[in-house]
């Protein structure tokens, strides 16, 4: 995916693409992980966001990072399966750079550390890594640049709504 179209959509339209790939890595994480209800809770306050900007910044960066240490960063690292942990990790990533987002709508002046190196070049490198570990298909991504693309074309505006979102990628 060319940077040009990603730099050219609304931040809402940026967050609902990582948020899209991150349901589909996401949706391999079985229900009955004792871990599922966290991640789930991570990608539906990230979508929150994209339609209302009703959660913060910070309140996304918890789910990451926080000082119990159980934010979802620490299933990434304790996980033993290394799919797994890539699937968490991918998840991460995709809480990062929507908290990213809120911060930066939020005109925050200092980031978080980690949050620091983000920027939206963060979504290609996101892109790559799905493809990467096989969850996500090139085809896939081609897909969703052809509808990027045609939203651009037709100067129509891309949707807000979670379903609306992804229904728009199948």
């Amino acid at each position: 995916m060319h940077n040009i179209l990603i730099d050219n959509l609304q931040k809402e339209a940026r967050v609902g693409l990582v948020l899209t790939v991150a349901e589909r890595v996401f949706s391999v994480i079985s229900k009955g992980d004792e871990r599922y209800p966290d991640g789930r809770e991570a990608l539906d306050k990230c979508w929150l966001w994209v339609e209302s900007h009703a959660v913060t910044g910070d309140e996304l960066y918890e789910l990451i990072d926080n000082a119990d240490f159980t934010g979802i960063s620490e299933y990434a690292e304790e996980e033993e399966n290394l799919s797994i942990a890539r699937i968490w990790s991918l998840l991460v990533d995709a809480v990062a750079y929507t908290s990213w987002e809120a911060y930066k709508n939020e005109n925050v002046k200092y980031l978080p550390q980690s949050l620091e190196s983000i920027n939206t070049d963060s979504i290609i490198i996101f892109l790559n890594s799905a493809v990467e570990t096989s969850f996500v298909k090139v085809e896939e991504i081609k897909k969703m640049e052809k509808v990027i693309n045609d939203y651009r074309i037709t100067n129509t505006e891309p949707p807000k709504k979670r379903e609306d979102f992804i229904n728009a990628f199948k």
